[in-house]
């Protein structure tokens, strides 16, 4: 799977193609869905509240929680709630977030996964 780049510029697939390898990825080849699709709201659910946050608050006040996602990751998969291709795509979206237009981007691209995965 090539790595996630939060920019839909420089991929244009990014709410499209690339949202529905991501979801095929998360979601796995057998006949059930390795992450239910409750885990995968709660967590696009707690993106979207950081999104919501920073529109208000000053970003910089927003950013640990962003951070913090990855240990909530961790968590879950430590509970087996969530796949390890989860993770992957949950650190490597987190690692990217360092602005509140960045945060944007990830919520899109989290929305479109979401989407794709719904329809799977």
């Amino acid at each position: 799977m090539k790595p996630i780049v939060l920019n839909y510029k420089e991929d244009v697939e990014l709410f499209n193609d690339t949202a529905l390898a991501w979801a095929k990825e998360i979601c796995g080849d057998g006949r059930e869905c390795r992450v239910k699709s409750t885990q995968l709201r709660n967590f696009y659910e707690k993106v979207l509240e950081l999104y919501e946050k920073s529109e208000k608050e000053d970003f910089s006040e927003v950013l640990p929680f962003v951070k913090m996602l990855n240990s909530k990751v961790s968590y879950a998969l430590g509970r087996k709630h969530v796949s390890h291709e989860f993770e992957t795509f949950m650190n490597q979206c987190v690692a990217q977030v360092q602005t509140k237009e960045q945060l944007k981007v990830f919520k899109l691209f989290f929305e479109s996964v979401v989407g794709f995965y719904k329809g799977k």
